[in-house]
């Protein structure tokens, strides 16, 4: 083919040009990005009739096992784990719910006890203590080479966003996915999304939309990272799961942030989901954030406007705003911030059951919703209480987790550990059950996790009351705080215990039995919090035992279970950097 032949087919007149080309006045391919884009090495943007939100992918979405390189940016805080100190230009609000807040507690009564010698944990500089800032002296582990952070690495190669893993590779991670993440969490219609995965297979990748090919990614990335078999070690499951990420972010970024699409939000609710589970855990804040200003704008909350789509799609929209309101209030949780959902925003009716796996009667009475009313919806403005007063708080907060364990959880078929699971129970559990019981075992993590959450509030008082005068200096509200506190401390540590033997003993096993637990992340940051609570509870007991020794026997037998949780947190992913850190 001569050279002008050619030249003509590669510029053939097209109906829309791009901005790029129409703003130099230059013929534009079509493509996109068109080829004068591509050679200037600048973003493609169509205009009217061909916004980001429409665009199909060419047929350079292919079936590819290449992978590109791992990216090794790392954020200083692990949003689960949550325990790296932070660099004073990266300080975030952590309030009174989150691990780091009480990590401050422990460290200040390390400082008291031993007031001559340098605490391991160094706590916060007063001044820069107010509101539950974080900022602690910097501290970053000794370089190990370009993986050890961002500072210390160099560019990536540039991902392929239109590249697919294999066929088969890309099945069993769909099916992963909606095996686990998607039971737990279905805002997504199986179904249909699989229908839409077939169709674009048919057409051999030659139309597919721009944010349904990141949802797929994303997808791929959040399956990948929570499969912890043996036979793939942790290096390369993070390498492969990274590059799903990419793509999925090099895919959906920018459209993230312009164009409102249900596809959208629950890209964004995959998205933060997937980034408490890594390195890069902070922007699952700011990626919920974004998932919920586009739930507003689509109204996924109001029951008006839902009437107004078809039966399916209603039921979607509805599922996809409790997956935000739920996902609201775990980030509420780990990070101590306040809930962007308030409770008064929640009006439409519970999701139907007939779409779940477990095939119940369907309920149409809504639950009231657990809070933390004991830590202020984590404002950092409480104002302190009595201890009187504090103790009639974590009493009715008892209260009603216990009417949400005894008499909600039944009616759903479900049931929660409220004592150490051992391997006897769960060898008695079928293998034609492994999704029930999964619900059981996450619930009944959960409900331990809620339980020392309403309780440790007591046992943070009596850190921070923690002295190394005699007992004259004493005030009758501390020894207040001191009786009515020891009950309370003894509840956060049953439900440690419990915890931490649920999860080793279920990741001690082999096989589908190791199902049963959820995300691995989720895992490391009930069993990392269960071990500071009896952490805690060891400081504190070390100098209430001589006021009351047998008060605080259960306290001490309670020892062996740090090493418990060292071992079990091996066991859930060994050669994973941040169950390493913890």
């Amino acid at each position: 083919m001569s050279s002008s032949a050619s030249q003509s087919n590669k510029w053939r007149r097209v109906t829309l040009a791009c901005q790029t080309c129409r703003h130099r006045k230059s013929r534009c391919s079509g493509d996109r990005p068109c080829i004068l884009c591509q050679e200037l090495d600048v973003e493609c943007l169509y205009g009217e009739g061909g916004s980001p939100n429409n665009l199909t992918m060419g047929k350079r979405s292919h079936d590819t096992s290449e992978l590109g390189e791992i990216d090794v940016s790392e954020s200083s805080i692990d949003g689960m784990g949550a325990m790296k100190l932070t660099d004073e230009e990266d300080c975030g609000f952590f309030g009174p719910s989150s691990n780091i807040a009480f990590m401050r507690y422990i460290s200040r009564a390390i400082a008291k006890a031993s007031p001559h010698r340098e605490p391991t944990l160094r706590p916060s500089p007063p001044q820069r203590e107010c509101g539950g800032m974080v900022s602690i002296a910097k501290s970053r582990p000794p370089s190990r080479g370009p993986a050890s952070g961002a500072e210390n690495s160099t560019p990536s190669p540039a991902v392929n966003i239109h590249a697919l893993p294999s066929e088969e590779r890309t099945w069993s991670l769909i099916q992963q996915y909606f095996y686990k993440t998607g039971q737990l969490l279905p805002f997504i219609h199986e179904p249909s999304f699989c229908k839409t995965y077939f169709q674009m297979k048919r057409e051999r990748f030659s139309k597919v939309r721009r944010t349904w090919l990141g949802l797929l990614n994303i997808v791929l990335a959040i399956a990948a990272s929570l499969s912890t078999k043996g036979d793939v070690p942790a290096e390369k499951r993070i390498q492969e799961f990274d590059v799903y990420y990419q793509r999925a972010n090099g895919l959906c970024d920018r459209d993230s942030r312009r164009n409102a699409s249900l596809e959208m939000v629950q890209y964004l609710l995959i998205l933060g989901q997937y980034l408490q589970g890594t390195q890069k855990s902070v922007q699952a804040w700011t990626a919920h954030g974004l998932a919920i200003s586009a739930t507003y704008q689509l109204s996924l909350h109001s029951p008006d406007a839902n009437r107004g789509f078809p039966p399916l799609e209603c039921e979607i929209r509805k599922r996809t705003w409790f997956g935000c309101v739920l996902l609201d209030r775990t980030l509420s949780m780990t990070f101590g911030r306040p809930c962007s959902i308030p409770d008064s925003y929640v009006k439409l009716d519970m999701p139907s059951q007939n779409l779940q796996m477990l095939s119940l009667t369907p309920e149409t009475e809504t639950h009231p919703m657990l809070n933390e009313s004991c830590y202020g919806a984590n404002l950092g403005t409480e104002v302190p209480t009595s201890s009187i007063d504090a103790m009639s708080g974590i009493l009715e907060d008892q209260r009603r987790l216990d009417e949400w364990r005894l008499q909600q959880l039944p009616s759903l078929g479900l049931q929660v550990w409220d004592t150490p699971m051992s391997c006897e129970d769960i060898e008695k559990m079928d293998a034609g059950s492994v999704i029930h019981h999964r619900f059981n075992v996450v619930l009944s993590v959960r409900y331990n996790n809620l339980r020392i959450l309403v309780h440790r509030r007591c046992l943070e008082s009596l850190l921070d009351s923690f002295q190394t005068q005699d007992d004259t200096m004493v005030t009758s509200e501390t020894r207040l705080l001191q009786h009515m506190g020891l009950n309370s401390v003894a509840s956060c540590v049953e439900s440690a215990v419990s915890i931490m033997s649920t999860v080793y003993n279920i990741s001690s096993g082999s096989g589908w039995r190791r199902e049963f637990l959820g995300a691995w992340n989720y895992s490391l940051y009930y069993t990392f919090n269960a071990a500071l609570v009896i952490f805690g509870s060891l400081i504190v007991a070390s100098k209430e035992r001589d006021r009351n020794p047998s008060a605080w026997t259960m306290i001490y037998h309670s020892r062996s279970y740090i090493d418990t949780a060292a071992e079990t947190l091996r066991q859930l992913d060994s050669g994973n950097p941040v169950v390493e850190r913890c």
